[in-house]
């Protein structure tokens, strides 16, 4: 092979491995780039789902405070009722003497 010949595939040896070089850092970067894009929409997507459950939460508290006033407020209101029917004594004594004599 002539000295020329040589010097052409050393040369293009060299560029092949520049090349190869270059492939490789390109690589790389673009791992570096796809891991820190996934950080972030991690990181988005962990901040988003945690304000959704926050908000639902909140209103499931709000909604259980609701129900439980309202709970407090019904029996409130049937011991008022209850407390204030009038008691007929000598009847219901009648009735209990009548069950217990049959």
């Amino acid at each position: 092979m002539s000295e020329k010949e040589v010097n052409t595939i050393s040369h293009l040896l060299e560029v092949e491995q520049k090349a190869s070089a270059l492939t490789s850092q390109a690589q790389v970067d673009a791992d570096k780039k796809i891991v820190a894009a996934k950080a972030q929409a991690d990181s988005e997507f962990k901040s988003q789902y945690e304000k959704i459950v926050a908000d639902y939460e909140k209103s499931y508290n709000e909604k259980i405070a609701t129900l439980e006033s309202n709970r407090e407020k019904l029996v409130a209101d049937y011991k008022s009722r209850i407390i204030s029917s009038p008691q007929d004594k000598a009847a219901f004594n009648s009735y209990l003497d009548s069950l217990l004599r049959a």
